[in-house]
């Protein structure tokens, strides 16, 4: 939804009857934009039971609890609620001086299911807004391309998985980024995010201007609150490449210390574990390659990475290195002006592991599957109703979309989507 200068500036003025309000609508920018993807749906989550007592264990899993017994969720499930997803509105608005434009992008989630929940557990008030997502300000040239301040997806979020389901995939049930980007087993406590699907406060990103159909682009994110010891910081480069149809990007991400496995604990796991005690570093990197093709009424994407996860053992026969492969296809097709048919699998591999000096170690069980099926009816091209169903598999040693290991998650959902 756009306005011109002008338009907003005779607006307010009526509304507020403030002609110092002239100004203010001058410095946000040459036009402000007033946008939003709203997506409320009916969601019914039906959970498996976990692997049952005696089921071979991944050396990832087994030195943190037992199957069947030390589940979040060791018998089946099911649950009705109404999910609102990344349903969001935001503003943004931009100013040009010559070849220089300055702008800034700010999105509020839309989240009353969540903070009405939060309001009944602590007395407190409702809000409409969760947490922000996209928050930040940039500047750029024509020349040298755009730098951006704030919070922000990642460069190698941003230029990976081109074909998302109907929409509204974006943290619904049918995002392929847990199984694409992550992996199938919790770290320890204090562990962080072992998933390459981030959105990241703090960041600068950079994007070069289009050559021969070629760009890059590269994100840092430096640690606020690094101390001697410990710099928990994120990096990440891609190059893309888009001619008429066609779609290839690389990338990479990088975290440091992040503990994804091990975690902070001081505290011994079991004599057994092979989880370190206050890993001194760690880094974790993400490699992918992503490729989009569209041809009349389909839009088909495959993304194709590797995952490695990294620390400094603390003694022989300690985590090491975790290593998978993952992918994912997806497909929409558009069968007319009012119908979507859209698909998605995703699966990461059991992967590799290593311990300090050559002992065993053993990732049976790792891994598993997504697939998606959606239909999604339009009204016009910004309203439409939709349906979809998704099978999260994972294998008798993982966890994935379900707290209990080895768990299958089942999801329905019938939604509403508004795009202005």
């Amino acid at each position: 939804m756009k306005f011109s200068r002008c338009a907003v500036a005779v607006a307010t003025l009526t509304l507020a009857g403030l002609a110092q309000q002239a100004q203010a609508i001058q410095v946000i920018g040459d036009n402000l934009e007033v946008y939003g993807t709203l997506y409320p749906e009916l969601n019914n989550t039906s959970y498996s039971a976990s692997s049952p007592t005696g089921t071979p264990m991944s050396s990832m899993t087994k030195g943190l609890v037992t199957p069947g017994t030390g589940t979040a969720a060791a018998g089946a499930i099911s649950k009705d609620q109404t999910n609102w997803s990344q349903s969001y509105i935001g503003v943004k608005g931009s100013k040009s001086f010559g070849d220089v434009k300055i702008g800034y992008d700010f999105q509020g989630v839309i989240a009353p299911n969540k903070t009405l929940d939060s309001s009944i557990a602590t007395g407190g008030q409702q809000s409409l807004f969760g947490d922000m997502r996209d928050a930040f300000v940039s500047i750029g040239h024509t020349s040298i391309g755009t730098f951006q301040f704030g919070q922000m997806d990642t460069i190698y979020k941003e230029y990976g998985d081109r074909v998302r389901m109907l929409d509204v995939s974006s943290s619904n049930f049918t995002s392929t980024s847990g199984v694409l980007s992550g992996v199938g087993w919790k770290g320890a406590t204090g562990a962080g995010t072992t998933s390459f699907n981030t959105r990241i406060g703090s960041q600068i990103r950079w994007e070069s201007p289009v050559y021969n159909n070629f760009n890059a682009g590269i994100t840092v994110r430096k640690d606020p609150n690094r101390t001697a010891t410990q710099d928990t910081s994120l990096s990440a480069a891609a190059l893309r490449w888009t001619k008429d149809n066609y779609y290839v990007s690389i990338q990479q991400e990088t975290h440091n210390n992040y503990h994804a496995f091990s975690g902070t604990g001081l505290t011994a796991l079991s004599a057994t574990s092979i989880y370190n005690l206050a890993t001194a570093n760690s880094k974790d990197t993400g490699q992918r390659l992503s490729l989009g093709y569209t041809r009349g009424n389909w839009r088909l994407g495959a993304d194709f990475a590797t995952l490695k996860y990294t620390e400094e053992a603390s003694s022989a026969g300690k985590f090491s290195s975790y290593k998978t492969n993952t992918y994912q296809f997806s497909a929409d097709y558009a069968a007319n002006a009012q119908w979507n048919l859209a698909a998605n699998i995703a699966s990461g591999a059991a992967g590799s592991c290593e311990v300090l000096g050559g002992g065993t170690c053993s990732t049976v069980g790792q891994g598993g599957t997504l697939l998606s099926l959606g239909a999604k009816y339009n009204f016009d091209k910004n309203i439409g109703i939709f349906a979809m169903y998704a099978l999260n598999r994972a294998n008798g040693s993982a966890t994935f979309a379900s707290s209990a290991i080895g768990g299958n998650t089942t999801n329905l959902g019938l939604g509403l989507l508004l795009k202005f």
